[in-house]
């Protein structure tokens, strides 16, 4: 493999990471934070009609652990965009829910989100982003299974 080749790998992994860091502060919250807070509140798509937070289903989604997961919920807690209280019938479950603030920053993210999204399809092509989504799939499904064999 060249090294040019590699080179520019990595250059534009690291423009990614910086077109998510732009995204965020547009957004005002971290990308997940973004993605847990939709999903609570049952702003995120229509995939996700939920009222409440399916962890394992979250992890997956997100390839992130468990702690993760309880550290960004401690963060969007500590913002007051969600409570966390235990089942009176279930001492073993929490009910979490996305309270007036954290509805209302949901929606607000998903309508900056909206716009920029807008304008990068306008600019990008479906097409384009539907072949850049799937190349990126394959690439991480590549990474999933080499992670693996490592271990």
């Amino acid at each position: 493999m060249s090294s040019e080749l590699r080179e520019q790998f990595f250059t534009t992994i690291i423009h990614f990471r910086k077109l998510e860091s732009a995204l965020s502060a547009e957004c005002e919250m971290q990308m997940n934070e973004m993605v847990i807070l939709h999903s609570i509140a049952g702003t995120c798509c229509q995939e996700c009609p939920c009222m409440n937070l399916d962890v394992p289903k979250m992890q997956k989604k997100l390839h992130i652990s468990k702690p993760a997961i309880s550290y960004i919920l401690n963060t969007l807690e500590k913002k007051n965009y969600i409570t966390r209280e235990i089942d009176p019938k279930d001492r073993r479950k929490v009910s979490i829910s996305a309270t007036p603030e954290g509805r209302a920053a949901a929606e607000q993210s998903m309508k900056k989100y909206d716009e920029i999204w807008s304008e990068i399809l306008d600019r990008f092509g479906e097409d384009n982003m539907r072949q850049l989504i799937d190349l990126l799939t394959d690439l991480d499904d590549l990474y999933s299974v080499l992670s693996s064999d490592r271990k």
